[in-house]
């Protein structure tokens, strides 16, 4: 493996961590905070998420981009999964998580937890669990392939 790639891959591999981590973090903060937060713990945790996403969009970006980088032309089976479902986790992403990560913020800050924060809480939780869980195949793949390169190395 040259240089360029080993650099590339090791980025990958830091990002895809620091995105599947936060995205656990955030799963585990909101459930945690609507378990047995008062109305301050929540505001802070939903106002520390749509901080958190500052760092996720750009870590998902890189996760993205370098997997682009080191998987090529190739249409290998896994590239192809790793592919679809990093299409799949930036459309729910963009389109779900980011907007309801807002809104949520906007009105913990006011204090409205009434039935609209309920049902964009539950819509925001269940598209953490799918990303949440396309992230960890993803990863899981990954490792798979890096486990079988070194051993045909």
């Amino acid at each position: 493996m040259d240089m360029n790639r080993a650099v590339v891959l090791r980025v990958h591999l830091t990002a895809s961590s620091l995105a599947l981590l936060l995205v656990l973090t955030f799963q585990i903060v909101t459930v945690t905070v609507e378990l047995g937060g008062d109305a301050a713990a929540i505001a802070a945790a939903k106002r520390g998420i749509a901080l958190g996403l500052f760092v996720l969009v750009p870590a998902l970006a890189a996760a993205g981009g370098t997997g682009r980088k080191l998987a090529g032309r190739s249409r290998a089976p896994f590239v192809v999964r790793k592919t679809r479902r990093m299409i799949a986790i930036a459309s729910v992403g963009v389109l779900v998580l980011v907007p309801c990560a807002v809104a949520l913020d906007q009105l913990a800050a006011v204090g409205d937890l009434g039935g609209w924060f309920q049902v964009i809480q539950y819509v925001e939780l269940a598209a953490g669990l799918l990303n949440l869980t396309l992230l960890g195949l993803n990863f899981r793949d990954g490792r798979a392939v890096t486990r079988q390169g070194s051993k045909w190395s």
